[in-house]
Formats: structure tokens, C-alpha cells, sequence
């Protein structure tokens, strides 16, 4: 039911996706449903805990890890968020940021498992850029910089919903790569 919940959420939104169409895409009864979720709002908290485990598990496994210099290895781990939203074939929502635009006034606990999936986020990213000041002996406000870079990925997403135009986000998530590489070329000099 997860998996269909996460589909579901991330093309129709939280507000507009039935129960009854999650129970169909899993192939379960309503009974099933509800023997395992007390509610829609807690499928939805268990499918935003379950989007920041497969978020964190495909990083793992990107090949950016490989990359033996910290900031050549930041960058890379940007270029395949590049990568993976210039993929025509994917969906191009995240589950986070489309469920707290909908709920966030009305469904504290999903808007507070929404936040989590970003700190999540937001925190492997600022360790790599920690990793990438450390050995080249630069201070940043690493942690701005991770929320930055979560703002530009949201907001490419939410200005590619509105004009249908799916290169808005490359472009977008390429000017933030080009700032932060340039703060880091810029101590050189």
C-alpha cells in the first residue's frame, strides 16, 4: 500500500487521492486498508517515512560515493540530481514537497514527516559540503547552503508543474551547482 500511496500522492496529490484508488492500485480491499492504517493521514506519514528511506538508499548507491576528492565528489552528487531530473521518463514531483504544499496548514504530522524527509536530505548534503570545506581549508554556512539547494530543487519542481516545461528544472538546479562551485573556487585566488 505504500508503494501505491507514493505514486499516487506524487501524480494526484495528497488532497485528491482516495482511499478507494489506493486500495485498487494495490490490489487490496478496504478492509486490508484499514486493518493496516488507521487513517489516509497515517498511509501518508508512513509513505513520507518510507520516500526518505528510498531517497537516502539511492543516494547510497549513486556512483558519486566513488569520487575520491570531496568537492569533485560534492559536485557529482549534484550532477546526478541533474541527471536524474533531465531523465524524460520520471516523474517529476517529490513526494515531500507535494504533500506539505497541500497539507501543511491542516496535517501537522504530515508537514512535520515532510520536514523530516527535507532535513534528512538537507544534512547528507551539508556533509558533504562540511567534507569539501574541511580539505580546502574553507569556511561556508554549509547548512544554508544544503537549504538552498533543497529550495532550488522544490522550487524547479513546483515552476515545472505550473509551465509544464521540464527543463526549468536542469536549468535551475545547474545555476545553484555553478554558485556553489564557485564559492570554492573562489577561495583560491
Amino acid at each position: 500500500m505504500v508503494k501505491a500511496g507514493i505514486e499516487l500522492f506524487r501524480r494526484k496529490g495528497y488532497i485528491a487521492t482516495t482511499v478507494d484508488e489506493i486500495c485498487e492500485e494495490a490490489g487490496v480491499t478496504k478492509g486490508a486498508f484499514f486493518h493496516h492504517y488507521a487513517s489516509k493521514e497515517a498511509l501518508g506519514e508512513a509513505c513520507l517515512k518510507e520516500w526518505d528511506c528510498m531517497t537516502a538508499a539511492m543516494e547510497e548507491m549513486a556512483p558519486f560515493h566513488a569520487v575520491p576528492d570531496p568537492l569533485a565528489r560534492l559536485l557529482a552528487c549534484i550532477d546526478f540530481y541533474i541527471g536524474l531530473f533531465e531523465n524524460p521518463g520520471l516523474l517529476k514531483s517529490c513526494l515531500a514537497g507535494t504533500t506539505v504544499q497541500e497539507v501543511s496548514e491542516t496535517h501537522p504530522i504530515l508537514r512535520e514527516a515532510a520536514h523530516a524527509c527535507f532535513v534528512s536530505a538537507e544534512s547528507r548534503l551539508k556533509a558533504m559540503l562540511d567534507e569539501a570545506c574541511e580539505a580546502r581549508n574553507l569556511k561556508l554556512d554549509t547548512a544554508s547552503l544544503a537549504a538552498l539547494w533543497m529550495a532550488a530543487i522544490q522550487g524547479a519542481l513546483v515552476l515545472c508543474k505550473a509551465s509544464g516545461d521540464e527543463s526549468v528544472i536542469g536549468a535551475t538546479l545547474k545555476h545553484v551547482r555553478a554558485y556553489i562551485a564557485s564559492l570554492f573556487l573562489d577561495s583560491r585566488t
